[in-house]
């Protein structure tokens, strides 16, 4: 199954330094990026985010590349709710029609896609999944969350936290 990642999530990957994590946890999986995310994540190249520039270095590589949008596609884009950024709602169609699943760190889009059986993956299970599959351990998931609260600030709330660093169920 393809993954399509949202701005933030690779933003906060990129500040981690944590991007080669993506695929050791979906093993000969490929990763798109909407037109729009790769719009979204431009700006931080100029004002000045180094970080940004790992994700450019890893697109297009056999694991990230741009995915462009069918005309019908866009279309729909435009019905799902304003709310939603441009990445976000690219990203939702192309999960959606294509069956692919959604990478991405924004409640309201994680929301819409349970709301609606399109499957996405938060940037907390994700993490879990690092450790709890482990491809690191939970102290370098703590890592990864510090450099990712010191470089893109950032906040997990403490729900999220004990959702990452729940106890292994046996």
């Amino acid at each position: 199954m393809a993954l399509v990642t949202d701005t933030n999530i690779l933003s906060f990957l990129a500040a981690a330094e944590a991007l080669a994590e993506l695929p050791k946890l979906f093993q000969g999986e490929t990763f798109y990026l909407p037109p729009a995310v790769e719009q979204e994540l431009r700006p931080g190249l100029v004002y000045g985010k180094k970080h940004i520039e790992r994700v450019f270095q890893a697109v297009p590589t056999n694991s990230f590349q741009v995915l462009e949008l069918t005309e019908m596609e866009r279309v729909w884009v435009a019905t799902l709710p304003a709310t939603l950024h441009a990445g976000e709602r690219e990203g939702i169609i192309l999960c959606q029609v294509r069956q692919y699943l959604f990478l991405s760190n924004d409640r309201r889009a994680i929301r819409y896609c349970q709301a609606n059986g399109i499957q996405a993956i938060s940037l907390e299970i994700w993490l879990r999944l690092l450790w709890t599959r482990q491809i690191i351990s939970a102290s370098q998931v703590r890592g990864l969350i510090e450099l990712m609260a010191k470089v893109e600030n950032l906040t997990l709330s403490e729900r999220q936290l004990m959702i990452i660093f729940a106890p292994r169920s046996s």
